[in-house]
């Protein structure tokens, strides 16, 4: 089975009700993003480059607000591309301290309305994804053991 099959077994698992959040894991320059936009042509899947998330609409909310209104907000824009699956890449756009959004709990939520697969930027570490901005400004933890994760190799 190509990595690309396997990759689109695991997808097609979770529209079953097995898991909605999928995290694409990977060295950099392992081939996450070529992943997702491959498997997006051959099923029809919709690919976000996570920019696309960051409104005009999102930004006017007030700082301490966005965390309750961005799951809504941003699961609008999901909605109009019309696919129940999301292939998220560029996901540390969503980091920036100034956006003050808990990014896994964002993804939970999203994940209630689509199935959700994130190009995980960072590293698996025991029961973590890690994520750790060069500057050291940014530093990022999300538990994994309710979530799947399949590694590019």
């Amino acid at each position: 089975m190509s990595q690309i099959e396997d990759f689109i077994k695991i997808v097609e698992s979770a529209k079953l009700g097995e898991n909605g959040l999928i995290f694409v894991t990977g060295k950099p320059g392992s081939g996450k993003s070529k992943v997702l936009r491959e498997a997006a042509h051959e099923k029809h899947w919709q690919y976000v480059d996570a920019r696309e998330l960051i409104s005009e609409e999102f930004l006017a909310i007030p700082q301490n607000e966005r965390q309750n209104s961005a799951p809504q907000l941003m699961g609008d824009i999901l909605k109009g591309y019309d696919s129940e699956v999301i292939l998220l890449d560029r996901v540390q756009t969503l980091f920036v301290p100034v956006f003050r959004l808990e990014v896994d709990a964002l993804l939970e939520k999203l994940s209630e309305r689509f199935i959700i697969v994130v190009a995980w930027p960072g590293y698996q570490e025991a029961d973590k994804l890690c994520y750790d901005k060069f500057d050291g400004s940014e530093s990022i933890r999300i538990p994994v053991s309710d979530h799947t994760i399949w590694n590019v190799e």
